[in-house]
């Protein structure tokens, strides 16, 4: 219990209490990488509460990607291994995708699978690229693995006034395919000057779960990201890519870095 609950006389409840209990072993060492973790039938009778207490509490560590369970077997402490997502520099700073950046950092194996089409921008894509409702895009739908096991999953669009006609007007294809945003842009003459992104945190819906394989109680981080560029010498800011990227909390960390205002 914290100090602020006791302070307002709230209790918290059980199965959070037990949840907290297992997270402070896991974190003092007491129950190391691949241990079992107490059972639910163990915790029902260490703790005098209910089955459904018990497993809610060892959802719990499983959302926090504490603890992963082995059908038939049981419930073990999981290796912390999530991907770090770091901003702003992972654009600014390098030229590879950044979730090939990413998986290498953390030791692992990248993949993607992707899939462009050039479509009309809808409201709500025309919105963020300062365009006409109707204006043709080029759309990307993205899935990221990394060790073959799915991470995010993402759209972006950009904006054919721009890029077509051009070298990176296919975001996979041409001499650039294989680079992230800063450096294909660069290519054709604009400069990534800045980006901003809006997260929410909620559920995911019932695509997402099954695309992404995730486990109940767990939520999805949605970023939604808008990069604004300048031309040449024109210090205007225009959208040349906005994206909506989903993530499962079990698997990321975000880490944003900032600079004092010059």
């Amino acid at each position: 219990m914290t100090s602020s609950e006791r302070s307002q006389g709230k209790a918290v409840p059980q199965y959070m209490q037990i949840a907290d209990d297992l997270r402070q072993q896991i974190r003092a060492g007491l129950l190391q990488v691949d241990a079992p973790v107490p059972s639910a039938a163990a915790l029902c009778e260490q703790h005098r509460v209910s089955m459904i207490t018990s497993k809610k509490a060892l959802q719990v560590l499983q959302s926090e990607g504490l603890v992963y369970t082995v059908p038939g077997k049981g419930t073990y402490v999981a290796k912390l291994d999530r991907m770090i997502r770091t901003m702003p520099y992972r654009h600014f700073e390098q030229e590879e995708r950044t979730y090939v950046r990413e998986a290498g950092r953390a030791g692992r194996t990248p993949s993607a699978k992707h899939d462009t089409h050039e479509v009309p921008a809808t409201e709500w894509v025309a919105q963020r690229l300062d365009i006409s409702p109707g204006e043709r895009v080029t759309e990307t739908t993205y899935r990221v693995f990394a060790d073959r096991h799915p991470m995010s999953m993402s759209t972006s669009w950009e904006p054919r006034s721009i890029t077509g006609g051009t070298v990176i007007e296919h975001p996979h294809e041409g001499p650039h395919g294989t680079h992230g945003l800063n450096a294909r842009f660069a290519a054709i003459g604009w400069t990534i000057s800045h980006i901003q992104e809006r997260l929410i945190v909620r559920p995911p819906t019932a695509f997402e779960t099954s695309e992404l394989a995730i486990p109940a109680d767990v939520h999805v981080v949605e970023v939604r990201q808008t990069v604004l560029a300048t031309q040449g010498d024109s210090d205007d800011l225009i959208p040349v890519e906005a994206a909506d990227i989903i993530f499962p909390s079990d698997r990321y960390e975000f880490v944003y870095m900032m600079d004092r205002p010059q």
